[in-house]
């Protein structure tokens, strides 16, 4: 018996080229890439797929159909519609992003009778998702970082990872920022990056919303034993602080407290309250001595108010940011603000 005789089919024919690569494990940058841009699901439903304005087809016979439609139906799919996620067509044809709505996760790119059959009959469509004329997974994730609609919904940790599933692949974070176009700055890769190093219950937290990046990106910073320890001190205190601030009266709360204020006739003027004197021109006593009127009294609403400021509340903070503070300064506090997050 000959050697080759011994050898199983798979182990004669070599690895297929669409399951070649699933014989080695992902690296853990190839994981944490997968976990980000998403690993390709083999079906879904049809509303999830747009069609492609490249399409040279314009014309659909409806006769054929709704006689694929039928068939779909009764017999299932036999050949999947080839398809690009939404992201990686966008880097292809930044042209038709605005075509292509953020409800489609695909775009169809062979297949457009399929996808509309199977939106007839009411079915799932199978798909095989292929970004290859987008680049590499890595030029995905950096078209995710690069715009602010493609990474609404990584929370700060799925970004730090991205960013450093970059940085190791590009070699720096400087490359990075290169790579990204100006979208992000060093600045923010620092913070981000930082985040990787606290301990997993933290970093769940940062997560989840529930510990400012803030104090988050100070803690990464210092010795891995405190900082657990500093995290929870900070947000004690902020706590604490929140705690202490008189808490703002709204909705029917707000109305019953305005409903109980008495009301004041603009006429009714307080024992207490002084009435700012007319104007006069000069008069002369019967002595001939000139008198000189007094001057009028100050107003006695003030340029601004000098009520507490909410600082729970986006609006009320904007606002006493632009009644307190010059534009330069309102710019440059615009400007912290950017780079803290």
């Amino acid at each position: 018996m000959s050697p080759d005789r011994r050898k199983t089919a798979a182990e004669r024919s070599g690895p297929s080229s669409a399951f070649g690569t699933a014989r080695a494990p992902r690296s853990t940058r190839g994981q944490t890439i997968d976990a980000l841009v998403g690993a390709p699901p083999t079906q879904v439903s049809p509303e999830l797929v747009a069609e492609n304005p490249e399409n040279p087809r314009r014309e659909f016979d409806d006769a054929y159909l709704d006689s694929l439609a039928q068939n779909m139906r009764e017999v299932g799919q036999i050949q999947t519609a080839t398809v690009m996620t939404r992201l990686a067509y966008i880097v292809v044809h930044p042209e038709h992003q605005d075509a292509i709505s953020t409800a489609h996760e695909y775009v169809v790119i062979d297949g457009h009778c399929r996808l509309r059959a199977a939106r007839k009959a009411g079915i799932d469509l199978r798909i095989t998702v292929d970004d290859s004329s987008a680049g590499t997974r890595e030029d995905l994730l950096a078209a995710a970082l690069s715009a602010n609609h493609f990474r609404k919904d990584l929370s700060p940790i799925e970004e730090a990872e991205a960013i450093e599933a970059l940085v190791a692949f590009h070699g720096s974070a400087a490359a990075v920022v290169t790579v990204l176009g100006g979208a992000v700055n060093d600045s923010w890769i620092s913070t981000r990056r930082a985040l990787l190093k606290l301990p997993e219950p933290i970093q769940e937290r940062v997560a989840a919303k529930e510990v400012p990046i803030a104090i988050a990106r100070k803690a990464g910073t210092l010795p891995s034993e405190e900082q657990t320890a500093f995290v929870e001190a900070k947000m004690a205190e902020r706590e604490a602080e929140q705690a202490r601030k008189p808490k703002a009266v709204r909705g029917r709360a707000a109305a019953a407290v305005k409903k109980n204020q008495p009301q004041h006739s603009p006429a009714a003027v307080s024992p207490t309250t002084t009435m700012p004197r007319a104007e006069t021109s000069p008069s002369t006593s019967a002595d001939g001595a000139q008198s000189v009127p007094e001057p009028r009294a100050e107003s006695l609403t003030p340029e601004r108010s000098d009520a507490p400021v909410d600082w729970t509340n986006p609006d009320a903070v904007t606002a006493a940011i632009l009644e307190r503070c010059p534009a330069d300064a309102v710019q440059k506090i615009a400007h912290s603000l950017l780079g803290a997050l």
